[in-house]
């Protein structure tokens, strides 16, 4: 009985992706958990974040370095740097620092939300954008301006003002109704913003509601991790960008 429980239990040795997650964040391990394919595995650092304001943001990415150090022990195969605002809170200039900082220290490919956004809009051909968010006033602002520079129209951004531990408990139904008060008839596109926000599991229902494509923060880093990877990315029910 012994053996056959063992034998259950074994798994192919998989590829290592390293994982730097805010501090509060309890939504983004189950998710990639959840529907991540067999054959990778998901080594987590975390860095220490309790406010969701620029100032919370800025003192956390100065510990990425640290995080990415602890990492390259790993020898991982692809590092994540799974925070939104806090890849986005200094614009392109800030996110391509810390990409870089990250890639010297730890020698391999890496991946961060905010550029993963990015890459998921290109692949789709999303110009016009509708947001939803669960952030504060002016870190929506920051990441309106973030997609502007990236030739993103957002035509329509509504936040929950929240901060903290605060995001991972809104409900998913809250989600949905969120995301139609942000949706317009002119948008291309629906953003969920946030790595701590439970938006994946909704995802598929509201491309049906709202009959055009909708993203959420760890579907499409997700989505860059498989493509660092070289491995598939289509797993269906999770929205277009992880269907085509």
């Amino acid at each position: 009985m012994a053996d056959e429980v063992t034998q259950m239990r074994v798994r192919p040795a998989g590829r290592r992706v390293g994982m730097i997650v805010p501090s509060v964040n309890a939504v983004v391990e189950p998710d990639f958990a959840w529907i991540a394919p067999a054959g990778l595995t998901f080594h987590t650092t975390r860095v220490p974040l309790t406010s969701t304001t620029p100032e919370g943001l800025r003192a956390m990415n100065e510990c990425v370095e640290s995080a990415a150090s602890l990492l390259a022990d790993l020898s991982p195969d692809v590092i994540a740097f799974a925070c939104t605002s806090g890849s986005f809170v200094d614009g392109e200039a800030g996110l391509q620092n810390q990409v870089d900082r990250i890639a010297s220290i730890a020698g391999c490919p890496v991946v961060a939300t905010s550029r993963a956004i990015i890459d998921a809009f290109c692949h789709l051909g999303v110009t016009k954008l509708a947001l939803a968010t669960p952030y504060r006033d002016e870190i929506n602002e920051a990441e309106r301006s973030f997609f502007a520079s990236h030739g993103i129209d957002v035509r329509s951004v509504v936040g929950l003002g929240l901060s903290g531990s605060a995001i991972r408990e809104v409900p998913t139904e809250e989600i949905v109704q969120l995301a139609h008060q942000a949706d317009t008839p002119d948008s291309e596109a629906l953003f969920l913003s946030c790595t701590d926000l439970r938006a994946l599991e909704v995802i598929g229902r509201l491309e049906r509601e709202l009959g055009k494509p909708v993203l959420s923060s760890n579907q499409v880093t997700l989505w860059a991790i498989l493509r660092a990877l070289g491995a598939p990315t289509i797993h269906p029910g999770f929205g277009k960008v992880l269907s085509s």
